[in-house]
């Protein structure tokens, strides 16, 4: 039953929307417009969204950039590839694990399922922030986990909960006679989820894909002290926001740092827009169940 808005209720509904996607575009259109100006036009305050002197003077410098100095054996295509290492990686371990670990909690039969469960999806409430950075450097140094994989490794055991809510309301979707019908196929309990349940996951594992890939390209802290003095491994967010810094004259670099962000921002945004419908289907698929 569709339910009817009066002509105030429209005029209401869309004036919220369109204030809301003008206070969400107006600060990107800003930093496109400010990519495309020489920092001298940004510091003096202006505030307009045409260039008055466009170059791509920025994206040049920006591309051959190396953090705070230049350094033709690293550069932005270096740091976009390790992003693109630690992001792949890390979205590959999420989608795995969490589709491994919603089916052995959502079909599996063990003492205290229930209680782990909810132990487990309880740390999405918990916000430790910046108190656990030491333990984890520590952790890290003493496994010699410094490196790309290991700050793979680490954003993707960080942020388990909340994949692991989402694809335990998608499992309850898929009926569990397909578990009953594969049994008596001879697929034991962990071929049933290979053959059956991995590959009607699909929605929920593109979502839960987008949101690690998304969480991981824009990941700052941890890559940043993880990879401390190794600038071969630098990230390409911990590179743009090294930009700032980069004129060595002592005025912050906005016209790079807009440049630079344009470059890290471009990936993801075309990632999203590829997966779109995969990314809302698998919202929407266990709302009916949840």
């Amino acid at each position: 039953m569709k339910m009817r808005l009066s002509i105030g209720g429209k005029i209401l509904v869309y004036s919220t929307l369109i204030i809301v996607v003008i206070f969400t575009l107006l600060p990107l259109a800003y930093t496109v417009s400010a990519s495309f100006k020489p920092n001298s036009e940004i510091i003096d305050g202006s505030v307009n969204l045409i260039p008055k002197e466009p170059t791509l003077d920025n994206f040049k410098t920006v591309w051959g950039m190396s953090g705070s100095s230049i350094d033709t054996s690293v550069n932005y295509g270096t740091y976009t590839l390790n992003s693109i290492f630690v992001s792949s990686l890390t979205t590959v371990l999420s989608v795995l694990f969490s589709s491994m670990t919603a089916y052995c909690f959502g079909r599996g039969q063990f003492p205290g399922r229930k209680f782990l469960y909810r132990l487990f999806l309880g740390t999405m409430f918990i916000s430790a922030g910046s108190i656990t950075v030491f333990p984890l450097l520590q952790i890290t140094t003493t496994l010699n986990m410094n490196n790309l994989i290991g700050v793979s490794i680490l954003l993707f055991a960080s942020g388990g909960a909340s994949r692991l809510f989402l694809y335990m309301g998608y499992l309850k979707t898929i009926p569990r006679e397909l578990d009953d019908a594969s049994k008596i196929d001879g697929c034991s309990f962990f071929t049933t989820w290979l053959w059956i349940i991995l590959p009607l996951s699909k929605p929920i594992m593109a979502t839960i894909g987008l949101m690690a890939f998304q969480r991981s390209w824009n990941s700052y802290l941890m890559p940043k002290i993880m990879l401390v003095g190794k600038q071969k491994l630098t990230t390409l967010v911990v590179a743009v926001v090294n930009l700032q810094s980069s004129g060595g004259d002592g005025a912050t670099q906005y016209n790079l740092m807009m440049a630079g962000t344009m470059l890290a921002i471009a990936p993801i945004v075309t990632l999203f827009l590829l997966m779109n419908k995969s990314f809302v289907n698998g919202i929407t698929a266990g709302a009916v169940k949840g």
